[in-house]
């Protein structure tokens, strides 16, 4: 089900009579003279001083208009003048889908101008909301400032929905979903990025992708946001929007983020929607009409941890406090909190059956019996000790796996589960998951590779593990691609290098200890560490997470080659902690830089490319 579909549903649970209200159907005519077909829905009350508040919603990708017009009825009974728009290429609408790129950001300006005209309409006091589609075009409304805006409520979709479609030198199965609507009429660009990853032409997608995303633009974001992210969203994982948050919130930005569940496909869960939804209204009449919060709270987090009922909990920071991390370190015999004394090499490959072509795996779109019967895996899998007490698992898990293949590329992708031994043997649970491809790599030419898996909120019982699977397929549970495996043999080996260790960074709440370790994992970090800068290579951003073990006086700075500071990323007192921040590279050449963490008598130096 599409997300835009999703607010459909939730309507019937409010089915408390809506006010009157006049509904009107019209067209917006672009200008390059296609025809968008729109709906305006208003209030039928006294209109008060200078206009009522105006809304702007927009659909799911390969929906339409009417899938909005419960909303509108809602905000409509609430106050609001809403303009529902099909986008080009899809339901009534004329032209062609770019996929969210320049011709439907000009569009949502027409039409936002189109609102702000609009006799009953406050031109300064308009929002933008959707889901998915609709949620990226509210990130378009910020930031790009598009006129009158004064909220945005995007949901289901992060600034970075472009990328992390293709991460980390991947395709994901979900953009050749997203590509193959039989409700979206395409322009000829899609057919291009169609060929170019059936050819495997990895830069030609990622410049096609990168062309979209908003991630670089978050810093121009002045409006307030309320972002509704889903933790096993398949399409956006909810990293991009817990960095944007943080972000804005650095800046001052009121921010209220809830994430929880309902991405795409995510089970649907009524009663998360309809707290997303009367959450959204919350928020657009404190901004559009100066009612109070119920929770004045700025910024104010709303994360539920993954049991079935969605447990909700509430924080104001984030990560929420106490945090940390656990590490988890490879060795021949699975996991374990301490770094390996000797040198281990675990072997990963992936089989795949020529005969069956990138072109076949376009048409079978990555799933069925042909797909599955062509590539065969045998992953690495291993064990953490169990959990002696509950251990709180919420954030970001991040990784650092050294390796190597016989194959010039090969995809080292990782797997998290929560496993729990039963008199059948082992229950494995996957809580959450990380791609990583290497590409262009000679032959036997070890890769330090240092990348996310999806946040997540996961409580460990006492007696269970993690369990960590590192493949080059990653399917699932019917085989069906999760990310698109590159056509070729690779024979790889995974290395836990006594000098450079792989190993998993489990982010924690609270604190947790390891049945039979004598090591008990605590909230604070338990030594200063400076982590490599992710992504890196970068353009133009990056981030830069360090810990701390005690209170310190920290400076965190950047140096080009020659050891020139340009850029000064931290320079204050700290407590103990896990700390990340954003670099913004805009103004910086290509080229190798350092960046240089001193805290008290610690200190240590890593090397970063900005690749532009």
């Amino acid at each position: 089900m599409r997300q835009g579909q999703l607010f459909l549903l939730i309507i019937s649970l409010l089915s408390a009579p809506l006010q009157a209200q006049t509904v009107q159907d019209l067209t917006i005519t672009t200008r390059d003279n296609v025809a968008l077909d729109a709906t305006i829905t208003a209030p039928t009350d006294t209109m008060p001083a200078g206009g009522f508040p105006g809304v702007v919603l927009v659909h799911g990708y390969g929906g339409n208009k009417n899938d909005m017009a419960p909303v509108a009825s809602v905000l409509a009974t609430n106050g609001y003048v809403s303009l529902a728009y099909s986008v080009r290429g899809q339901g009534n609408s004329g032209g062609f889908s770019t996929t969210n790129g320049e011709t439907e950001r000009l569009d949502l300006a027409e039409v936002l101008q189109h609102l702000r005209t609009l006799g009953n309409v406050n031109s300064g006091k308009i929002g933008v909301a959707g889901a998915s589609q609709g949620g990226i075009h509210a990130w378009m409304a910020a930031v790009y400032r598009m006129p009158g805006v004064a909220a945005v409520v995007p949901t289901y979709a992060t600034p970075r929905f472009a990328k992390d479609l293709v991460p980390n030198n991947c395709v994901k199965q979900a953009l050749v979903r997203e590509m193959s609507l039989s409700t979206v009429r395409y322009a000829a660009d899609r057919d291009l990025v169609r060929d170019y990853i059936i050819r495997d032409e990895y830069d030609s997608v990622l410049a096609y992708i990168e062309s979209r995303d908003l991630q670089r633009l978050v810093d121009s974001v002045q409006v307030p946001v309320f972002q509704g992210l889903g933790w096993k969203d398949d399409l956006f994982p909810a990293n991009a929007g817990i960095r944007a948050a943080g972000d804005l919130v650095a800046r001052g930005v009121p921010v209220w983020s809830y994430y929880g569940t309902n991405g795409h496909l995510e089970p649907l869960n009524f009663n998360e929607l309809l707290f997303v939804l009367t959450s959204s209204v919350q928020w657009l009449n404190h901004w559009l009409k100066g009612e109070a919060l119920d929770q004045a709270d700025v910024p104010l987090v709303f994360y539920l941890d993954d049991r079935p009922e969605w447990p909700h909990h509430v924080s104001q920071v984030w990560p929420p406090e106490p945090t940390g991390t656990l590490r988890l370190y490879v060795n021949s015999s699975g996991l374990a909190p301490v770094v390996p004394l000797t040198d281990d090499a675990l072997d990963f490959s992936l089989q795949y059956d020529t005969t069956y072509t990138s072109t076949n795996g376009w048409t079978d779109q990555y799933s069925g019996a042909r797909f599955q019967n062509a590539f065969k895996s045998s992953p690495v899998r291993l064990l953490s000790p169990p959990f002696a007490d509950t251990a709180e698992v919420t954030g970001i898990p991040r990784m650092h796996l050294v390796t190597d293949s016989d194959a010039p590329q090969y995809q080292a992708n990782v797997r998290i589960y929560d496993v729990v031994r039963v008199d059948s043997g082992l229950v494995w649970r996957l809580i959450t998951r990380g791609t990583s491809g290497i590409r262009r790599r000679p032959p036997h030419t070890l890769n330090n590779g240092d990348f996310e898996c999806s946040g997540l909120s996961h409580l460990i019982p006492p007696g269970h593990m993690i369990g960590a699977e590192v493949t080059s397929l990653d399917v699932d549970e019917a085989g069906n691609a999760h990310i698109i495996p590159y056509f070729l043999t690779a024979h790889s080996r995974l290395y836990s290098l006594s000098s450079n260790a792989s190993y998993i960074d489990i982010p924690l709440v609270g604190s947790a200890s390891l049945a039979g370790v004598n090591e008990h994992v605590a909230s604070v970090p338990q030594g200063f560490v400076l982590h490599q800068n992710y992504p890196n290579p970068f353009n133009p951003n990056t981030v830069v997470s360090y810990q701390l073990s005690v209170v310190s006086n920290v400076k965190l700075a950047v140096y080009d080659i020659v050891g020139r500071e340009v850029a000064v990323l931290v320079n204050e007192r700290k407590v103990p902690g896990s700390y990340e921040v954003r670099f913004d590279a805009t103004g910086l050449a290509s080229g190798v830089y350092f960046y240089r963490i001193t805290a008290g008598d610690f200190a240590q130096t890593r090397k970063m490319i900005v690749l532009k």
